[in-house]
């Protein structure tokens, strides 16, 4: 039974990291938007998107360590695999979706 939960743990923080990782792509792709459109009211979105980023990396980064807890209960080996991931993930996340938006932008031609 404690093995059951521990996998279900595990699954679900694995899910909440995806969503948070997916989510600071997103805001990194409408953080280069507003910067190519250059508008005043994309000038003020530019600041709240940063602010949102930063809350969504620190929460990524939360749930890593407590995914490294829970995979340390198992295998002490696999020691902030997840947090070591996280930051580089996170951290090279403005700069990928920075350069993905540009890309789609060439595609579709905007």
């Amino acid at each position: 039974m404690a093995s059951y939960n521990l996998e279900e743990t595990k699954i679900l923080l694995r899910q909440a990291w995806t969503f948070l990782l997916m989510g600071l792509y997103g805001i990194g792709i409408f953080q280069e938007r507003s910067v190519v459109l250059q508008t005043a009211a994309a000038q003020a979105a530019e600041s709240i998107f940063s602010d949102m980023a930063k809350v969504i990396f620190f929460a990524l980064i939360f749930v890593s360590f407590l995914i490294d807890i829970v995979e340390m209960r198992e295998d002490k080996n696999r020691a902030y695999q997840f947090l070591f991931l996280s930051l580089v993930a996170g951290g090279f996340s403005a700069t990928i979706s920075a350069v993905q938006y540009n890309v789609l932008a060439r595609i579709f031609g905007h």
